[in-house]
């Protein structure tokens, strides 16, 4: 049923979507992942960031990932850096404040050290940085906790743990498992045409492709650390994905064939909110 919160919800989605949208742009061409400075990575990644009815409203999940593409953005601009530990010491930040909103997150902090491994060389300060960054937050939030008289709740606070039981299922409905179809469909072709288009790349470009890769199985794998799966944490996914599959899309030569499977997304994520409203499905 729904609530006089909803509206805002929403709206504070939206908007937050929008923001992140930009970030992700910004990210893309600041770093050159594609060859030319667009809005293809921003578009792409609204279109996966809205594939499920559930990422329509504001969420831990989509919190989290604002300061999930301000790390990644971070692990990107280290592969032109000689000394920045102030960089690093963010990555590990934005990654322990992502876990504060969203638990599952914190097992971002290996892909933080793949990340960091992929752009750089082995530094020993760099790393212990990076895990002095990720504690950081957690090390606050305890003291408040502390001060209050409530150290012992704070692990379960932060993991959010219920006394409903471990790795439960929320129920799918058909058109939930239509467009859980439809994003294995679209990830797996994005993978499958990924290293042709990565052909003619520089060096640097490749190494971002195989950091994104390697977000999305950890995104993946976070499902684990989840009480009640649900399909917004699926929205971790559309960074990712979406820059993957702009990296994709830049190298259709045929402008027809591009536009055509932007439409079949969009219609997709049309039908994916609509028709369950309509009852049709």
């Amino acid at each position: 049923m729904a609530t006089g919160f909803e509206p805002v919800s929403i709206a504070m989605a939206a908007v937050l979507t929008f923001v992140q949208a930009l970030l992700v742009n910004d990210m893309v061409n600041s770093n050159k992942v594609l060859p030319k400075k667009n809005y293809l990575a921003g578009a792409v990644f609204i279109i996966f960031s809205s594939f499920f009815k559930e990422n329509l409203l504001l969420s831990p999940a989509l919190i989290s990932l604002t300061f999930i593409i301000l790390a990644t953005s971070k692990i990107f601009s280290l592969i032109k850096k000689e000394k920045s530990y102030a960089d690093v010491f963010d990555v590990g930040f934005l990654i322990a404040i992502a876990a504060l909103f969203y638990f599952p997150c914190v097992l971002l902090l290996v892909f933080a050290y793949i990340g960091l491994a992929t752009v750089r060389s082995f530094n020993y300060r760099e790393w212990t940085i990076v895990l002095l960054g990720f504690l950081s937050p957690f090390i606050i939030a305890f003291t408040f906790y502390y001060w209050n008289n409530q150290g012992d709740l704070f692990f379960t606070h932060v993991a959010n743990i219920q006394p409903t039981g471990w790795l439960l299922r929320t129920p799918l409905e058909l058109v939930d498992k239509i467009m859980i179809g439809a994003l294995v469909l679209c990830t797996g072709a994005c993978l499958v045409f990924l290293p042709a288009s990565l052909y003619s790349s520089l060096i640097q470009v490749r190494k971002f492709a195989n950091i994104l890769v390697v977000l999305m199985l950890f995104v993946l794998a976070a499902l684990l650390l989840q009480q009640t799966m649900r399909l917004n944490h699926l929205v971790l996914l559309a960074l990712p994905l979406g820059v993957i599959a702009a990296i994709v899309f830049a190298q259709i030569k045929n402008k027809v064939v591009a536009e055509v499977i932007h439409l079949i997304l969009i219609l997709l994520v049309l039908a994916g909110q609509f028709l369950p409203m309509l009852n049709i499905i």
